[in-house]
């Protein structure tokens, strides 16, 4: 039962899942690390359709912490400081980073999609920073593990395969002297990815918290086993739950692939990883039921993917205009609006 969950941390395991609940960002030091800090790397050129979470972690989040040797969100590089979050965002690193920011501040703007907001984050940030500003959304914490992850405690110091996309070069390791955590059984007490799920629940029992999932342009987010174990968990918390996807397009383009999902044949890190994610699931519920459940979080109508479908529907068919006319009156005529609008349609 969860109530007896807590009582089975030890003092140092208890501590790291505190440690990390309070690792959330605000909007405001995620736009600015992606405007500030991402373009600005002297020995690499990001390149916002072709570079992922995974290439931005290593070529940006790891060398600008390797002073400090903790996450971004604990370093002195935010200058909001890490916080409790108010959301969780699930996401897969194979994902562009663009749009995991994009589904993010999509969610602070309670866009349905993200294809607009990726739009302008591309042609213009500074307006995005000035809508969520008048918004008041600025200051709303999001925890995104890329960014709360002491990534110098698991894997700053070994790439086997993470390959740049536009080089092929696998990208360099790390330099600082601290040591990476070998826990292949996920039983480290002091192990930041072995906790998300006690995370979620503490966050979830002590003043709550919601998940947002940003899918990414291929739903592959739907194949990863670990990604899907988040859903799961966050579903048994009861934590509210909402995907932001790109547009209506990608949901018809990949609605067929999500008919037979099955976690057994998801992909994991490792086959220890796969078999630690089963025996989690097993431990509460038979793999048939779970993929049963997985299949109504994706259907649900209040949700799923038909919550986001009936949105997009909806806004084309009365709301659309008026949606158009709340940005386009915060662009305040000079266009940009306008434009990103008919580059997204």
């Amino acid at each position: 039962g969860s109530a007896a969950k807590e009582t089975t941390w030890s003092p140092t395991w208890k501590a790291t899942v505190e440690e990390l609940s309070l690792r959330g960002m605000t909007l405001r030091a995620l736009l600015h690390f992606y405007y500030e800090d991402l373009p600005t790397m002297p020995d690499w050129q990001y390149a916002p359709q072709e570079h992922r979470t995974r290439d931005v972690v290593r070529r940006v989040i790891i060398p600008l912490t390797c002073r400090d040797e903790s996450s971004y969100a604990v370093s002195a590089l935010n200058r909001d400081a890490a916080r409790r979050p108010q959301v969780m965002v699930t996401h897969n690193w194979g994902n562009c980073c663009k749009d995991l920011l994009a589904a993010v501040v999509s969610d602070a703007l309670m866009e349905c999609s993200f294809s607009l907001v990726a739009k302008l984050l591309e042609d213009d940030c500074g307006f995005l920073v000035e809508l969520l500003n008048r918004s008041s959304r600025l200051d709303v914490p999001y925890w995104i593990c890329a960014f709360a992850v002491n990534q110098h405690s698991c894997i700053c110091h070994c790439n086997p395969y993470d390959r740049d996309p536009l080089t092929n070069e696998l990208h360099p390791v790390c330099t600082c002297g601290s040591v990476n955590i070998s826990d292949p059984y996920s039983r480290s007490t002091v192990s930041e990815i072995n906790k998300f799920d006690d995370m979620m629940y503490h966050l979830a029992t002590t003043g709550g918290c919601r998940q947002v999932i940003a899918v990414d342009q291929t739903f592959d987010i739907f194949h990863r086993a670990w990604c899907v174990a988040e859903l799961s968990e966050a579903r048994h918390l009861q934590m509210k739950q909402s995907l932001q996807i790109e547009s209506k397009a990608a949901i018809m383009r990949h609605a067929r692939t999500l008919q037979d999902l099955d976690v057994r044949s998801m992909r994991a890190s490792s086959e220890i990883d796969q078999e630690l994610i089963l025996n989690k699931i097993t431990d509460r519920t038979s793999i048939d039921e779970f993929n049963t459940e997985l299949q109504w979080l994706i259907r649900d109508r209040k949700s799923g993917l038909p919550a986001s479908w009936h949105t997009m529907d909806s806004l084309q068919q009365i709301g659309e205009a008026g949606r158009l006319i709340r940005w386009g009156l915060a662009d305040a005529g000079t266009g940009k609006v306008w434009k990103a609008w008919g580059a997204h349609e």
